[in-house]
C-alpha cells in the first residue's frame, strides 16, 4: 500500500484512513461471526468503494469500487481456478471477449525465501540499472521490481530467475494442477513470470486478466510442458 493510503484529519480532530481493499473487512466478518465452524469451504462475495491516495495504479481513480470474491477453508487448486473462471466469465458477460488470462506462481515461504535471497543477488549485480523507485524497493520487496513497468526495469528483469523454476514440491503441485484445470476449463492463459505480488502474505497462485493483443511469457501448450518436465 506503500504511498497509497488515503489519510486525513477530520475538523474535530480524529485521524482517519479510508479502507484501501476490501480483504481485511471480508477476513474480520469471518472471525466475528464464527463462520469457521461451517463446512468449508466457504465462498464470499463483495463489493463496495475503495480508495487510494497519491499514486493510484494506471486505470484506477482514487474513489474506485472493488469487486471481491474470497474462498475460505481450503487450499485445492481447483478453488484458483474456479476464481480465474469467475472473473473471465464476468468480462465475457460484459462484452469484453478478447481476454487473455497472465498466471504465475510466487510459491509459499518455504520456497519462496530461498528464491528471493537469488533474486536479490541478481538484482543487486545490475542495481544500476535500475530506477529509482526499484533501487529503494530491493530493500524491502524485491518482488516488486519484477512487476516495474520502467523500460530499462524491464530489460534488467527479462532476464531474472524465475519463481517457477524455484518452487517447493507442494507448490509445484499445487501450480501444475491449476495449469491442468484450466485446459479442462478451456481458459486462454499464458505463464507470466514478471506477474507477482509484493506483500509477504500472497502465496501461490497470482493472476491477471489482460487484453489478448498483450504479449504473454509463456504460451499454453509451453506451459504445460514445462510443468511436467520439472
Amino acid at each position: 500500500m506503500e504511498k497509497e493510503m488515503y489519510n486525513f484529519v477530520t475538523r474535530g480532530g480524529d485521524k482517519v484512513s479510508l479502507r484501501p481493499e476490501l480483504t481485511a473487512g471480508i477476513c474480520r466478518a469471518y472471525i466475528q461471526h464464527g463462520m469457521n465452524v461451517l463446512a468449508k469451504p466457504i465462498k464470499l462475495f463483495s463489493t463496495g468503494p475503495v480508495y487510494r491516495y497519491e499514486r493510484p495504479q494506471e486505470g484506477r481513480y482514487r474513489e474506485h469500487y472493488q469487486v471481491n470474491f474470497d474462498s475460505f477453508g481450503e487450499q485445492d487448486p481447483i478453488l484458483d481456478a474456479q476464481m480465474i473462471q469467475v472473473a473471465h466469465r464476468m468480462l465475457q458477460s460484459l462484452g469484453i471477449k478478447a481476454v487473455q488470462i497472465q498466471v504465475n506462481s510466487i510459491g509459499c515461504p518455504v520456497c519462496r525465501k530461498e528464491y528471493k535471497e537469488l533474486l536479490m543477488n541478481y538484482l543487486e549485480s545490475k542495481k544500476n540499472k535500475l530506477c529509482q523507485d526499484c533501487k529503494r524497493r530491493l530493500a524491502t520487496s524485491p518482488l516488486r521490481v519484477l512487476d516495474c513497468k520502467e523500460e530499462k526495469c524491464s530489460q534488467v528483469s527479462a532476464a531474472a530467475p524465475q519463481s517457477i523454476d524455484h518452487l517447493c514440491e507442494e507448490c509445484r503441485v499445487h501450480f501444475k494442477s491449476l495449469l491442468e484445470y484450466l485446459d479442462e476449463l478451456e481458459l486462454p492463459y499464458v505463464i507470466n513470470p514478471r506477474l507477482v505480488r509484493g506483500l509477504d502474505y500472497y502465496t501461490k497462485t497470482v493472476f491477471e486478466v489482460w487484453p489478448a493483443e498483450e504479449e504473454g511469457s509463456t504460451d499454453r501448450s509451453e506451459a504445460a510442458d514445462a510443468m511436467t518436465d520439472s
